[in-house]
């Protein structure tokens, strides 16, 4: 693993001097070593201690030398006298590193001897991801959506992951080893798969979509219940007062959950045919034959605006696309060559009538 260069451009990134060419990099080399998401949450945590008072000439020139690293050349037993008199704390460690090619050092001083912590990535509204998990698995989170798992998660019994929010999971198999994934209403468990998980807390609905492989399925309402989902399957966990073909339940959740397990069917627009559960971690946003009401959350996390609809008629009416590379704008307007209304945005607010 080149230690070294995924500290020494995350040190750029967390001093606000990466360039464009250096944050691609930084995001493939993440992407083939997985254990440098650690690397990155105890640098950004180290950036953070940094003490105030010294914020003025001494941060520019620790900036300066992390940028340039690479055009000083280090002393002969790598120690610089002046450049050691202008570092403090924390902060002194990590750039020492980059400087004379200890990062392995630091790596096992200040990750792997660590007490076990959590490690949580986010991706904010109108944002996606894609993460290597230090098993392997692959994860892609979609917008406003959050993982967390303890970051011994290549050494514990089971791979245990919370989620909020929305995930596509290619899990690496390991017989030995549960995949688990939690969310508020269910939980997951694997060996090796692929599938989406949708478990927005303010949506009503929790799906499940199987691509390939086997998943047990527990409600969190009731453990005792374990629910198998085969290849080409999805499961929706609902709110009672939402309506879903109804799957016979223990009465105990059928009081205050409804659930159905359906077939996932390709969505077919403009003669192609799309898998609407998993299209948007190609990023597109396909929906069929959906009314604007259930549109709303959908095109809020999309493309990070709030939408306010001031008549109610529109929220029935039912739309059938797909967006890829469109603007809200744009996306809007071709929404109107179905059904009339008119829109006004002002910066992320949009109100509709």
């Amino acid at each position: 693993m080149p230690d070294n260069r995924i500290l020494q451009l995350l040190a750029h990134k967390v001093a606000g001097e990466a360039t464009a060419d250096e944050l691609s990099e930084l995001q493939n080399l993440l992407e083939r070593y997985p254990d440098g998401v650690y690397m990155e949450e105890v640098l950004t945590q180290l950036w953070a201690k940094q003490p105030v008072d010294n914020a003025g000439q001494d941060l520019e020139y620790i900036k300066h030398k992390l940028k340039y690293a690479a055009d000083f050349e280090p002393a002969e037993d790598g120690y610089h006298p002046k450049f050691y008199s202008k570092i403090k704390s924390y902060l002194a460690i990590a750039v020492i590193c980059l400087l004379t090619g200890s990062g392995v050092f630091y790596y096992h001083r200040f990750v792997k001897n660590t007490p076990v912590t959590a490690t949580e990535i986010s991706a904010g509204k109108g944002v996606r991801k894609k993460i290597i998990l230090p098993d392997g698995t692959q994860v892609w989170l979609n917008s406003n959506s959050r993982l967390t798992f303890n970051n011994d998660l290549n050494a514990a019994p089971n791979r245990v992951v919370m989620l909020t929010g929305e995930a596509y999971f290619d899990v690496v198999k390991n017989k030995h080893r549960p995949f688990i994934i939690q969310t508020d209403k269910v939980l997951i468990k694997v060996l090796g798969t692929a599938f989406n998980v949708k478990a927005y807390p303010t949506d009503s609905i929790t799906e499940t979509a199987l691509i390939r492989g086997s998943i047990e399925l527990t409600v969190t309402d009731n453990q005792h219940q374990k629910i198998l989902l085969k290849a080409g399957e999805k499961l929706l966990l609902a709110d009672k007062n939402t309506n879903s073909k109804d799957t016979p339940l223990p009465a105990a959740i059928a009081e205050k959950r409804k659930l159905s397990i359906e077939n996932i069917k390709p969505v077919e627009i403009e003669s192609q045919e799309y898998i609407e559960e998993t299209s948007w971690i190609t990023d597109k946003l396909i929906f069929k034959n959906e009314s604007f009401r259930e549109l709303v959350p959908k095109l809020e996390r999309w493309y990070n605006v709030k939408i306010h609809i001031g008549n109610s008629a529109i929220n029935d009416y039912h739309f059938t696309g797909i967006f890829q590379n469109e603007t809200i704008e744009q996306a809007l307007k071709a929404m109107q060559l179905i059904r009339p209304f008119k829109f006004k945005i002002n910066n992320d607010e949009i109100d509709i009538n």
